[in-house]
């Protein structure tokens, strides 16, 4: 997770609360570039450091998390493209012995 990644993302969500119905770098109604920027101001702030440090550890253990900690169906296209590989490895470890 970035300090990028974060403000990009409060914006977003920002916008999803307001009533404007199409998001833009120019929307008065949420002002979402000036948003991002004081965002990104604030997590650069050298006065800040301790709490976004703290912040930023805790959002990178969640999404690493989420990532992570998911079990892969059987019939996952992730699932059948390991068997494959499993399957092409068995057979050239078995072309070479």
């Amino acid at each position: 997770v970035t300090k990028g990644s974060l403000a990009y993302v409060a914006t977003q969500i920002r916008f999803a609360l307001s009533s404007s119905s199409v998001f833009s770098r120019t929307d008065t109604v949420t002002d979402s570039e000036n948003f991002y920027h004081s965002i990104l101001d604030l997590l650069e702030d050298p006065d800040e450091i301790e709490e976004v440090n703290d912040l930023m550890t805790w959002w990178t253990r969640f999404v690493m998390h989420l990532f992570t900690s998911k079990l892969i169906s059987k019939n996952s296209a992730l699932a059948k493209i390991r068997e494959k590989r499993a399957a092409l490895r068995e057979l050239a470890a078995a072309g070479i012995n």
